[in-house]
């Protein structure tokens, strides 16, 4: 119930700023395309859905309404990432996945009762936190971050332009940053989890998720996440302590129960959870390249690419090409997003085919694009073939077969 409410409080910040900062608007009433996660989730109104998000956020505060409104925000929320590709990040998912569980577990929510949950549900919230950072410590291991420091010289460089400062193009700082970044995520869980290191790992999380908002809150996406992060650690102090705190030791203790099903479909719901980041394994191509197993992989900071696109449409009855602006189709998150997401090249191309038609006049578009992308700081190469018709493209884009394959990197490409 401690860790709800700080949650909540943080939320209440994130869903403060969709409200205030139009973002909702911006991102889901005015873009020209959406690209969504699913088909047909669209509705008449979304801003009012933000306000019963606001509402449900606010009644996840207090410990009458809680579940119910946690239930109702998670429905709103995760609606509205599931709208648009373009704008999910991982700490979207995180803040879903959280308050499902919240709901599921959080039982007679009080401060002034001696109220006992089962072990389980506890421990389903400990492990979610624990597989976000362990999984996240495992795609680290991959050549690029170990060898090549990159993403993360990429990221340490463009903070030193951004501050003045050298510091952070010291080769030492950057060696550090990409290690101890590495290790903190391997062995986090496992500290918080002992009992004897525990102090010790609430110090260094503290440090590494405070560091993270310095380093990425003007160089890169991360917005609450920090702090949500912080807020979890809640969930690891010795629930003694805090019956002590509350004064509820000298109170009947009141034991609630889960059923044999709600027990069983926690314990289903975690090894999904351990098992959905590794399904890149299942295709071909290097995940972060391809895009392919890329979103709900705790893959976060972990790729670097510079991205050089135009579109083109010919008109098929006097094979003349037109250049389009598709900066001008697209939200700054859409469009950043069209670098990094290889899924969301194929819809761009199809809309700019109704487009043709609808507003041009031009019927039958073939639709291509010279799409250049330099990979983890390699030299700029094509994606795929320059004269694909990409609107004709049927494979799914879960395979994404029509890239061409990533190349080993000499030092001539660096």
């Amino acid at each position: 119930s401690l860790f709800r409410l700080v949650f909540s409080i943080i939320l209440l910040i994130q869903t403060y700023y969709f409200l205030a900062h139009n973002f909702i608007e911006q991102n889901i009433i005015k873009p020209l395309i959406l690209f969504p996660f699913i088909k047909g989730l669209n509705i008449d109104n979304p801003i009012t859905i933000g306000y019963i998000m606001l509402i449900a956020n606010i009644g996840m505060l207090y410990n009458k309404f809680a579940r119910i409104s946690t239930l109702i925000f998670f429905i709103c929320f995760t609606y509205f990432w599931l709208l648009d590709k373009g704008y999910f990040n991982n700490h979207y998912y995180f803040i879903s996945l959280i308050c499902f569980l919240i709901f599921l577990t959080e039982k007679n929510a009080s401060f002034t009762h001696n109220n006992h949950i089962p072990k389980i549900s506890l421990l389903s919230l400990q492990v979610m936190v624990v597989i976000v950072y362990f999984v996240a410590g495992v795609n680290k291991l991959n050549p690029f971050w170990l060898f090549d420091l990159q993403p993360m010289k990429h990221i340490l460089e463009y903070k030193s332009n951004l501050t003045q400062n050298p510091v952070f193009e010291n080769q030492f700082i950057i060696i550090l940053a990409c290690y101890c970044g590495l290790f903190f995520d391997l062995f986090i869980g496992f500290i918080l989890f002992w009992k004897k290191t525990r102090l010790f790992g609430f110090i260094i999380a503290l440090i590494f998720h405070l560091g993270n908002y310095y380093l990425f809150y003007d160089v890169g996406e991360i917005g609450v996440f920090p702090f949500i992060m912080i807020s979890t650690l809640i969930l690891f102090i010795n629930p003694e302590i805090l019956n002590k705190i509350f004064k509820l030791t000298r109170k009947p203790k009141i034991q609630s129960h889960n059923t044999i099903f709600i027990n069983a479909f926690i314990i289903f719901f975690l090894i999904i959870q351990l098992l959905i980041p590794f399904r890149h394994a299942l295709f071909k191509g290097h995940v972060d390249y391809t895009g392919v197993g890329q979103r709900f992989s705790w893959r976060m900071k972990i790729m670097y690419k510079e991205v050089d696109f135009k579109y083109f449409i010919i008109n098929p009855q006097n094979n003349e090409k037109y250049a389009v602006n598709v900066e001008k189709m697209l939200t700054p998150k859409q469009y950043n997003n069209l670098k990094y997401f290889p899924d969301l090249i194929v819809p761009l191309a199809k809309k700019i085919k109704l487009e043709a038609a609808e507003k041009f006049n031009i019927q039958n578009a073939k639709v291509i694009c010279e799409y250049k992308m330099g990979f983890m700081g390699q030299k700029q190469k094509l994606l795929f073939s320059p004269e694909l018709d990409l609107s004709k493209i049927q494979t799914s884009t879960l395979t994404n077969q029509w890239l061409w394959p990533l190349k080993k990197s000499t030092n001539l490409d660096r």
